[in-house]
């Protein structure tokens, strides 16, 4: 059997147990024990893993191949970029409207002047 023959598997690893799983690359193999064996020498020789997985590439579903997944009218999601909103000119309102650290300083001292009588 040539290489090319062989299924493709995906290769995720997981550091620790925190972290999430991340894809690392790519191996053929003929059977998933053999994916396995071969993605921890080609990818995990150096590197300890917490958890190791292969898939093979044809049992992944993706998007993009279905499209009746994907929605029709990708919907605008300005509001979660920083420039989504125009704050200048209430920043400018409220910096006109702050107080002063002096200012602040005097209306405590009334206020702990005032209740000391």
């Amino acid at each position: 059997m040539a290489i090319d023959d062989l299924p493709v598997y995906e290769v995720f690893w997981q550091k620790d147990a925190l972290s999430f799983a991340t894809h690392v690359g790519s191996v053929r193999a003929a059977s998933d024990q053999a994916a396995l064996e071969a993605a921890r020498e080609a990818y995990f020789r150096r590197d300890s893993a917490f958890d190791i997985w292969v898939v093979r590439e044809d049992h992944i579903a993706r998007a993009r191949v279905i499209p009746e997944t994907l929605p029709d009218a990708p919907e605008t999601k300005s509001y979660r970029l920083p420039n989504g909103y125009d704050n200048a000119p209430l920043w400018k309102k409220f910096k006109a409207q702050a107080q002063k650290i002096e200012d602040v300083a005097a209306e405590m001292a009334a206020s702990q002047g005032g209740s000391e009588r």
